[in-house]
């Protein structure tokens, strides 16, 4: 209720103190009645076919407008959103609530892996070392952080967390998406060519078909979904009926983007073993040894 309220009264105060009733959205109105009811600081009156608001009391118009919306002149002072939305809503939910910055953590395989930013060498081997992972903000899209060696992108962090599943004519960095590829990390990815060689490392279900479907359609041929060693047998010892499930609905949306793609033939391959066992399979099979007992 506070919200529409407060977008309404803003809107009659930015109106000139009238405004048309069309202007106001059905639970604008709503609020507008009720506030008129409390307060009688607004008043309401048919005009033609409509009807139209005025402001009949400013003074304790104002007041109100102000236990809703304490300090109208933050929209224009460069302090972060939420900060904004505390100083104009009283909640740092009020409004857009993204923050501007958002991290990805990305970690060295091996020694000898660099990104290169403005033309300065940053050792990420090094840093992995000392820190275990880098933060990155993905939210600086047009920084030119490069590299020359694979790039990983991974699902689950038990992937980021040992690495020793990379194959050895692979090794690169390893970067952590956090379960769904936002749409800030697909803009990264396209900012700058960040790496010669993307390599997509999900688990085999509905949303990780579809998030490789998101990434062809931004990267086209610059992405790779990788396939790991041995997925059939273990699709058939390891594979989820449940999580299939679950995720089905996310499948058709994979296949319909990817419509007008040449895809690779193993994955292609992929997508049908998984739509005739029933079955997904969670990245963290790499790690899993299978046999033929």
């Amino acid at each position: 209720m506070n919200r529409s309220l407060r977008e309404a009264l803003i809107k009659l105060e930015d109106s000139g103190g009238e405004c048309l009733g069309s202007r106001f959205t059905p639970s604008q109105k709503r609020v507008l009645d009720e506030f008129i009811i409390r307060t009688a600081c607004i008043t309401k009156k048919r005009q033609g076919n409509g009807t139209v608001y005025r402001i009949s009391n400013p003074p304790v118009f104002m007041q109100n407008l102000r236990e809703l919306r304490p300090d109208a002149e933050l929209d224009n002072q460069a302090v972060p959103i939420r900060a904004q939305n505390l100083g104009l809503t009283r909640s740092t939910k009020g409004r857009k609530n993204s923050h501007e910055a958002s991290y990805r953590l990305l970690k060295a395989t091996t020694p000898g892996i660099t990104w290169q930013c403005d033309e300065k060498a940053l050792d990420l081997w090094q840093l992995t070392y000392l820190a275990g992972a880098l933060a990155i903000d993905i939210g600086q899209v047009e920084t030119s952080l490069t590299t020359d060696s694979p790039l990983w992108l991974v699902e689950n962090q038990s992937l980021l967390d040992d690495t020793s599943w990379v194959p050895k004519d692979l090794h690169g960095s390893v970067l952590y998406y956090q379960g769904q590829i936002s749409e800030r990390l697909v803009e990264w990815l396209c900012g700058k060519m960040r790496s010669p060689r993307i390599l997509f490392f999900p688990d085999y279900d509905g949303v990780g078909l579809e998030n490789y479907a998101r990434l062809r359609i931004a990267l086209g041929e610059n992405i790779e979904l990788w396939l790991m060693p041995d997925w059939k047998r273990k699709l058939q010892r390891y594979g989820d009926p449940e999580v299939w499930r679950n995720t089905l609905k996310y499948v058709a949306n994979a296949e319909g983007k990817l419509g007008s793609y040449q895809e690779p033939e193993e994955v292609l391959e992929l997508f049908e073993a998984l739509k005739l066992s029933g079955k997904a399979l969670e990245q963290e099979a790499v790690f899993l040894v299978t046999s033929d007992s």
